[in-house]
């Protein structure tokens, strides 16, 4: 992904793009189409069988700071399927 973002009419079947504004839909992988291709097939989830092997604390120096330390991870681990986010409270 380059620094500025291209609007394209169309994308062969195959090829790899972003797309902004679905993260509210989406959620890890989906199949995109248009509404008049009738032979459009999804693309199944890819399962990997790996386990976390990097664990991180991150802890806010403000409590105003947290809704947005919070975002960060949850949306990590919303689009990467090997990433796992957890929030526990201190005590």
């Amino acid at each position: 992904m380059g620094k500025k973002q291209e609007t394209v009419e169309d994308v062969p079947c195959g090829n790899t793009i972003a797309m902004v504004g679905l993260d509210q839909f989406i959620t890890k992988n989906a199949t995109l189409t248009n509404e008049k291709e009738v032979d459009a097939h999804p693309i199944r989830a890819m399962k990997f069988s790996v386990s976390p092997v990097v664990s991180v604390a991150v802890t806010s120096r403000a409590a105003s700071d947290l809704p947005r330390l919070a975002e960060g991870p949850h949306r990590l681990a919303k689009s990467d399927p090997t990433a796992q986010s957890e929030r526990q409270e201190s005590i």
